[in-house]
């Protein structure tokens, strides 16, 4: 068994929800289309079928495109730390290898099974473990201390490494 604390922080959020824009098919999409205008934009200039002023909607375009996302998503983690419970105090996690996961928020107690978790996800600062398709329990890697080795072992054996991203 291992336990540990939580404290989230904007950052590491931000972190998470980067990823899980940016995991799926219209995130992909979203810079596509960003670098498909600004190239568009520059074959148009250099062909002279658009002037100067011209190239600079398409620049603009193209900034909007690829600068929305993780502009959105930076004001969605402020606005999800101060309003969500989960996030906005500490969020004490028991990894037990054969019972699952409890979140433990003030005297509130959720248990998660392991066959409840459906995968998990490695970002650069945190683990998530998700419990449906939109819904995860969000690990800053820096609260683990000690527990991140063990943890993450635990996890995946219980899940399975084809269940596990690594990024």
């Amino acid at each position: 068994m291992e336990k540990f604390i939580v404290n989230m922080d904007e950052q590491h959020l931000f972190d998470f929800l980067l990823y899980h824009a940016y995991s799926k098919f219209s995130g992909f999409l979203v810079n596509i289309l960003g670098f498909a205008v600004a190239i568009m934009g520059l074959l148009m200039y250099f062909t002279g079928k658009i002037t100067q002023h011209q190239i600079a909607f398409f620049a603009v375009a193209a900034v909007v495109f690829l600068a929305m996302m993780p502009l959105q998503l930076k004001l969605r983690a402020k606005n999800q730390i101060k309003a969500n419970m989960e996030f906005n105090q500490p969020v004490e996690y028991i990894f037990d290898e054969i019972l699952g996961i409890d979140r433990v928020i003030g005297d509130e107690t959720k248990h998660y099974s392991w066959t409840e978790i459906q995968r998990g996800v490695v970002t650069p600062k945190c683990i998530g473990l998700y419990f449906g398709s939109e819904d995860a329990l969000i690990l800053p890697k820096k609260d683990f201390g000690s527990a991140f080795l063990p943890v993450f072992e635990m996890t995946a054996k219980n899940l399975g490494k084809n269940h596990i991203r690594l990024n």
